[in-house]
């Protein structure tokens, strides 16, 4: 979408969607049929799960781990790795649920 920003060596799986001025930055991998919302902003070398769903202006500090299916709120910050099937927000990031 206009405004992206893909830094070097970033891997873009099938299926994703990068949004207006969503910006994934270097060495990151982003799963098949993940997504960014508007203005996510991620460090270097972030994983992000397959089916797993950035929400609008969450950031992502550098050498984090995005676990499957899990969803990182709206402005959330996040510090820390996450696992699978969660349901995280709030600054900093903590989880509020599993939706497993």
């Amino acid at each position: 979408m206009a405004g992206s920003i893909i830094n070097s060596n970033t891997v873009i799986g099938d299926f994703t969607i990068i949004n207006t001025k969503a910006s994934i930055d270097h060495d990151c991998v982003m799963s098949k049929f993940s997504s960014l919302a508007p203005n996510v902003t991620t460090g270097g070398n972030v994983t992000i799960g397959e089916y797993s769903a950035l929400s609008i202006s969450a950031t992502i500090k550098h050498g984090v781990s995005i676990g499957r299916h899990t969803v990182i709120g709206a402005g959330a910050l996040l510090m820390k790795n996450c696992g699978d099937n969660l349901i995280m927000y709030g600054v900093p990031a903590k989880e509020i649920k599993n939706v497993e």
